[in-house]
């Protein structure tokens, strides 16, 4: 028996890119931070699940297909489209293009696939192509004429990749394509540091200057910044190492914070490879910087984090139909929070620090934190809740 009193119950929040496949210590850490449904955006293998993958099921979890496993494979067009097309029927409820991590995905490309998928409701997932204040706006520009070629559009963490310096200018440009007709959404993450693996092509050229910015903000957790000697010799080591990079101007998070209504995507599993506490705080963080501070009230930022978030997603995913509200007959996907005691814990020196205030937490009525503490449910509470071609 859980007491309420005093308590708020909410619908369950979802990360709408939580970027990779979760372990089981951190779905519970995403459970802390009031998740319960987290979407694996960043282009997975073909037919993924979590089984597959070996990953945790204590959360509901979405998948995506990308095209780099396809173009690793050296496949052509036709054998392209019809190995992503198998793993839509799968499950996948979307196909992720990453122009910048990935040369192959050419303009050229990318319109050829927009115009095979174009009325056929499959979202194209982008982390767009360009990083810097003076082409940012041309890789958002790409992703608006996929769109407009009638493919619906989602944007990837838009406050660190496509608006970083411009995100008034970037809106205006998604609401005359999304007034034209276009199909635009976009997530953030309130952070103002990015991460990334040293060996990406984030760091490719003169990234310094891209992102105005300087080593004194560049670190590995929250160690001393690194010299420029250090980042050098780490970038020729083999080991995959993340790299936080503060550069990200606050009034660009607080933009996005509150002049829109987006919804957040970690960019992070949280787990034991990740240096950035955006995995495992970035709702709570969100709470405590907009909503304790009265900037936002707690009813809407509860509402934009799962109702909202269910409803803009479920064109694409219809079991988000039945979750994101609290009603008899929904799949109940809950959190008991202690407002007095929401509190983001998780920090550049300890990101793996577990957000404080959740009481209890059910992923499809199945209890897995109950007075604050982790019970062990014997079947796996999760469900992959599968992209709209798997119900065709």
């Amino acid at each position: 028996m859980v007491y309420g009193t005093g308590l708020v119950l909410a619908p369950g929040f979802i990360d709408v890119n939580c970027c990779n496949w979760l372990s089981q210590s951190a779905a519970l850490l995403k459970l802390k931070d009031g998740i319960t449904t987290c979407f694996v955006a960043h282009g997975d293998m073909f037919n993924a699940n979590a089984s597959v993958n070996h990953a945790s099921e204590l959360l509901n979890y979405a998948t995506s297909v990308g095209l780099i496993p396809a173009q690793m494979a050296h496949l052509s067009d036709h054998e392209m489209f019809a190995a992503i097309e198998k793993s839509l029927r799968f499950g996948a409820y979307t196909i992720a293009l990453s122009p910048e991590y990935n040369s192959k995905t050419t303009p050229e490309v990318i319109s050829s696939l927009g115009d095979h998928f174009a009325n056929k409701n499959i979202l194209f997932t982008f982390h767009l192509r360009y990083s810097s204040r003076k082409d940012e706006l041309r890789g958002l520009q790409e992703a608006i004429e996929c769109a407009q070629r009638g493919v619906p559009v989602h944007i990837l963490h838009i406050s660190s990749t496509g608006a970083t310096f411009h995100p008034e200018e970037a809106c205006q440009m998604i609401d005359k394509a999304v007034q034209g007709g276009a199909n635009i959404t976009f997530d953030f993450y309130p952070y103002t540091g990015w991460s990334s693996s040293i060996h990406r092509a984030r760091f490719d050229g003169d990234w310094l200057q891209r992102y105005e910015t300087d080593m004194s903000h560049v670190h590995v957790g929250d160690a001393d910044p690194l010299t420029l000697e250090q980042f050098v010799q780490m970038s020729h080591d083999p080991v995959q190492r993340n790299v936080n990079v503060d550069s990200i101007p606050q009034l660009t998070v607080d933009y996005f914070a509150l002049k829109t209504f987006c919804p957040i995507g970690t960019d992070s599993p949280g787990d034991v490879t990740t240096v950035h506490p955006r995995g495992v705080g970035s709702f709570t963080k969100f709470l405590n910087d907009y909503v304790d501070t009265g900037k936002i009230p707690l009813s809407q930022a509860l509402y934009r984090l799962s109702t909202q978030a269910a409803n803009q997603f479920s064109p694409y995913i219809p079991d988000l139909k039945n979750r994101g509200s609290i009603e008899v007959g929904k799949a109940a996907d809950l959190i008991l929070w202690n407002p007095t005691k929401i509190k983001s814990r998780a920090t550049y020196a300890n990101p793996h620090e577990p957000s404080d205030g959740v009481i209890a937490a059910f992923v499809n009525g199945i209890p897995v934190i109950l007075g604050g503490k982790v019970e062990e449910p014997k079947l796996p509470p999760g469900h992959h809740l599968k992209g709209a071609w798997a119900k065709q």
